[in-house]
């Protein structure tokens, strides 16, 4: 039977995830006008999207709740919390325009990897900055008055500018989505070279993990351009069937975003905590090994460990008084445990001891010595 501490870690997500839901929906009442700016040609689009984001958050609560998620983001927001936040606000800053929008850590691995990547990933964030707030409601467009010609644009029910429909601007707003679409066909076209071409990850690729998810944002891309396609070259010609097939796609895009590789997205922005943590860990110093005194791990992770083990029940992790398992370098740990193999055997380790007799002949050479 399940504990009541178990039973805990998994009602606080899901109690967490039905908050920022109804909160979500809060904010579409709102930004809406109690749902009647809400087009009802995307009605299917925002009921996969609330879905999505509960799912979403589910995930990323339940995440959050891991002792060792939890111990990075109990420090990030201390440290943000801390008067040491306004010294920290700009590394974060530059942190996120290196790891998130630039997203260097890739390049570093293959230039090839990193265009594909950051295709995917500004086209995704392009069409999702976009969309979001159209399903919403939060972004309405109307002709301005009378004028056919001009349109005005309302943010959470509040008047913006206004634009004309055939400027540069207007344009940009009509075809921001097929610019999107692009850059994900593109950059997926070269993931798939990529992955072709590289025997290693052909080797270890999962179509569930790593085709499936590009196969669906090609499914959303070409359908989407199709719209345009069949809008602007064939006189709307089959815009009904394409615009079904669009819609069928994103929405199983949506659906199956809490639980694919896309999740990710999501994630990153908390590897800048873990870089700020790791950053002022090599700031406090290291701690010397006590079996060596090679200094090896920051002390403000040899304290979290420290208390992460107690949690897990790992105490028992203690080689002597004054002595824990994590204030030994893992060279000392390595002797450590060649020692105590050792002493349980006695001394007599043979690592020939198991072969069979059949296979002996081959371990020696024509002098008798081992090739």
């Amino acid at each position: 039977m399940a504990t009541l501490g178990s039973l805990d870690l998994q009602v606080r997500p899901l109690f967490r995830a039905a908050l920022t839901t109804l909160a979500l929906c809060g904010l579409v009442a709102l930004g809406s006008r109690g749902g009647r700016w809400i087009d009802p040609a995307l009605l299917g689009y925002l009921m996969a999207s609330i879905f999505a984001i509960f799912g979403v958050a589910y995930r990323y609560w339940e995440w959050v709740e891991r002792p060792a998620t939890w111990m990075y983001m109990r420090d990030s927001l201390r440290m943000l919390a801390s008067r040491r936040a306004l010294a920290v606000l700009p590394r974060l800053g530059l942190l996120a325009l290196d790891q998130i929008f630039l997203q260097r850590f890739i390049e570093k691995r293959s230039l090839k990897r990193w265009g594909a990547h950051a295709l995917i990933a500004w086209g995704c964030l392009l069409a999702f900055a976009v969309t979001f707030p159209l399903v919403f409601g939060w972004v309405r467009f109307t002709s301005e008055g009378l004028n056919q010609d001009r349109y005005q644009t309302w943010l959470f029910g509040l008047p913006g500018g206004t634009f004309p429909v055939h400027s540069f601007l207007g344009f940009l707003a009509f075809h921001v989505l097929d610019l999107a679409a692009v850059m994900v066909i593109a950059g997926c076209v070269l993931a798939f070279v990529r992955r072709r071409q590289d025997e290693g990850d052909t080797a270890t690729q999962r179509f569930d993990l790593d085709i499936a998810p590009l196969l669906v944002l090609l499914a959303v891309s070409v359908t989407g351009i199709l719209l345009t396609v069949s809008e602007k070259a064939f006189e709307g010609r089959n815009f009904q069937t394409i615009a079904y097939l669009h819609e069928l796609s994103v929405i199983f895009m949506l659906l199956s975003l809490p639980f694919g590789k896309l999740f990710h997205i999501v994630q990153r922005p908390a590897q800048l905590g873990v870089t700020i943590y790791k950053a002022e860990g090599e700031r406090e110093g290291r701690q010397p090994c006590k079996a060596c005194g090679t200094p090896f791990i920051r002390a403000n992770q040899r304290r979290d460990l420290e208390a992460l083990f107690h949690r897990l029940g790992l105490d028992a992790a203690r080689h002597s008084e004054g002595v824990h398992h994590l204030d030994l370098c893992p060279r000392c740990k390595r002797r450590l445990l060649a020692a105590s193999q050792n002493r349980r055997l006695g001394g007599a380790f043979d690592p020939f001891a198991a072969v069979p007799l059949e296979v002996e002949p081959l371990l020696d050479g024509p002098s008798g010595s081992p090739q």
